[in-house]
């Protein structure tokens, strides 16, 4: 007996072993089985929970994207702003010194077109609002040769007279004060008259002609008559708009609208002297006033 299990001890083992791996293949095979259905039911189970995170990871992601979309978008919105801010002070800077260079250049023109006057440039320091289609005061007075009756002048015609003067400034009598009467004349038919200050809401003058039947017409230009003391001969007063006859109709009476518009006066021109009888041309434009 025991020779045989020696003799066939080899071929016995082989089986043995060959029994033994078909057993385990067997058991391992029914254990996987098992944890592929296990795996299988925990993904069933876990699979709605796992989509559910994933979508909301991914809206979080999009939210934390506008979010800062948002941030970036004011920031922009912040710059852009600022740029618009220095662009309109630049413009508004550049249309002062446009509309500052321009008023020079009507001085300027005021005084090649009146040489061989002497004429004194003065800016408007103060208005009263009580009483701004009367008076202004200008920065120059009795220092720069300034004296009550001189009169005031721009490109576009005739401001006023000199009513007040102290040693650094003088007040300035408007044509449109109801008190300031300049000898005026039609260019057309030279006929002549006052101007009067008449409206001050509208600004508007009132010619009262001295003729009886004058020959004035709406759009005719009005100048100085030099007939008055304060004012040189040939300076635009302004243009008729209207003619109508007073009471009784024994003189006419024409409404003026003044050259100058007295809303914008910042610099003026004050004459000093001018040669005996002579005759401004009238000024019919130039620049701002």
């Amino acid at each position: 007996m025991g020779g045989f299990f020696y003799k066939w001890r080899r071929p016995l083992i082989t089986i043995l072993a060959v029994m033994v791996l078909a057993v385990s293949l067997s058991y391992t095979a029914h254990v996987r089985g098992r944890v592929v259905e296990l795996s299988n039911l925990v993904g069933t189970i876990v699979s709605p929970a796992s989509s559910s995170l994933a979508f909301i990871g991914h809206q979080a992601g999009v939210g934390v994207s506008t979010v800062g979309q948002l941030f970036t978008l004011q920031a922009q919105n912040r710059e852009l702003k600022q740029k618009l801010l220095l662009y309109n002070s630049m413009k508004l800077e550049l249309s002062e010194v446009l509309a500052a260079n321009s008023r020079l250049r009507g001085l300027l023109g005021l005084q090649q077109t009146l040489s061989s006057w002497k004429l004194l440039p003065a800016s408007i320091i103060a208005r009263n609002p009580d009483n701004w289609f009367s008076t202004l005061v200008i920065d120059r007075g009795s220092s720069s040769g300034v004296k009550t009756g001189m009169s005031v002048i721009v490109p576009q015609g005739v401001v006023g007279r000199i009513v007040a003067v102290s040693s650094t400034s003088s007040t300035v009598m408007l044509i449109l004060d109801p008190n300031s009467g300049v000898g005026a004349m039609d260019t057309r038919s030279q006929a002549a008259g006052v101007l009067l200050g008449q409206d001050p809401i509208t600004g508007l003058l009132k010619f009262q002609l001295f003729s009886h039947r004058p020959d004035i017409l709406p759009g005719d230009a009005v100048v100085t008559s030099g007939f008055s003391q304060y004012y040189p001969k040939g300076l635009l007063l302004g243009q008729v708009t209207s003619v109508s006859r007073v009471q009784f109709g024994l003189t006419e009476v024409a409404t003026v609208e003044p050259s100058v518009d007295f809303n914008r006066l910042q610099s003026v021109m004050v004459v000093l002297s001018h040669p005996t009888g002579t005759s401004a041309p009238p000024i019919y434009g130039g620049g701002n006033s």
